[in-house]
């Protein structure tokens, strides 16, 4: 179909201001319900149009790559068909939502990235800067309530909880140092500080050890030390090893070095008995359980658990394909933005140890660390059809 016609003008421009909206509602949204609907009405009918329209041109290019995806997307669905949940076809249905909201997010950046490759590369700002007034009215807000025991939350989205607060601000000061490294403007260490007491003051320990690592590691691999930062990614997974070792024999308390995600973990798999190792329980239509243990309704508050416990090892290997071609992609293409979306990726794949749901669900804040990054690393092209 042409390119400059009336009704691919409109939906572009449609899909452009729906993407935007949405990354800039991770930080500025009155509340997540809010950012949600720029989703659902700014990216699901254009992907509707752009896959039914322009077929060729999104899915059918560049080695297949969104088509790869979205048959990716649809293995990781198909545990529904076995979920234990009732209606099976009210499984299937509430579940096919959580695919149609990862596709639609898929098409618009792969829109973007075939279209307006220079908006493509403007995003992380994007995010920079709705990170920053973020964080002021952050700030504000603490100074009208004071400190939280349990931890501050920011305004709007960023009210929900605490934890996802600090997670946001984050990547945000990954954002920073990203842009210090590539501009060396030294007013941006005037955010530094501000971002780590706010991650302090959320008392996100999930961002406070993804930052640990994430941040050492991303300077040192800067710097040029990169068999250091080697050594350090290895030093971290031979303590985390040793941490589980102890764990495991009671030498450590899991439940209070893990806030109690053990035992929330054993309740998922004692509401599903039929679990297996390699395929799952299922994907059941609800994500919470009220376990007698915990007395309040709570999320599996993991990703890598989500996968095993939904479609076993399968959908554990089939996710972790999807991130190294990610970063293949990356290593190969080596895209003025890669690096960000690598260490944002990066970053997220260490907190959704101990935070996040199953992958093909409804929007969340998690998306922010995770499909957001992970798509950019996979559907962005070095052959765009045009540059505007």
């Amino acid at each position: 179909m042409s390119h400059s016609s009336l009704h691919f003008r409109l939906f572009s421009r449609w899909m452009i201001l729906g993407l935007t909206l949405y990354l800039a509602g991770f930080y500025l949204a009155p509340s997540s319900k809010a950012q949600y609907l720029t989703l659902y009405i700014g990216l699901i009918l254009p992907t509707l149009y752009f896959t039914c329209c322009a077929f060729r041109e999104h899915y059918l290019t560049d080695e297949k790559v969104l088509l790869w995806l979205l048959i990716a997307l649809i293995a990781l669905y198909l545990p529904s068909l076995w979920a234990d949940s009732g209606s099976l076809l009210n499984t299937l249905r509430k579940n096919l939502k959580g695919v149609l909201f990862v596709l639609s997010l898929a098409m618009a950046i792969r829109h973007l990235a075939l279209y307006y490759p220079l908006l493509v590369q403007r995003l992380p700002n994007l995010l920079l800067w709705c990170g920053a007034l973020a964080l002021a009215l952050f700030f504000m807000d603490f100074s009208h309530d004071g400190f939280r025991p349990n931890g501050n939350s920011g305004m709007g989205t960023l009210g929900d909880n605490p934890n996802e607060t600090g997670l946001a601000f984050s990547v945000t000061l990954l954002l920073v140092l990203y842009r210090y490294s590539e501009d060396r403007n030294h007013y941006w260490w005037l955010l530094i500080a501000p971002l780590l007491a706010a991650v302090y003051l959320a008392y996100s320990r999930a961002a406070m050890l993804g930052l640990a690592v994430v941040v050492p590691f991303a300077i040192l691999w800067r710097l040029g030390f990169n068999r250091t930062a080697r050594y350090f990614f290895l030093s971290c997974l031979a303590g985390c090893a040793i941490v589980i070792a102890l764990m495991a024999t009671g030498h450590l308390d899991a439940d209070s070095l893990l806030s109690r995600r053990p035992t929330l973990w054993q309740a998922f798999l004692d509401m599903n008995p039929h679990f297996s190792w390699l395929w799952g329980a299922g994907l059941a239509d609800s994500i919470t359980i009220t376990p007698e243990e915990l007395g309040q309704k709570l999320e599996p508050h993991s990703l890598f658990f989500s996968l095993i416990l939904r479609g076993g090892l399968l959908a554990l290997s089939l996710f972790a394909a999807m991130v190294a071609l990610a970063a293949a992609k990356a290593r190969r293409r080596k895209a003025g933005t890669d690096t960000i979306w690598l260490l944002i990726l990066f970053f997220g794949l260490i907190t959704q140890f101990f935070e996040g749901v199953y992958p093909v669900r409804p929007p969340n804040s998690f998306w922010l660390y995770t499909w957001v990054p992970l798509l950019f690393l996979i559907l962005t092209t070095t052959q765009p059809k045009a540059t505007r």
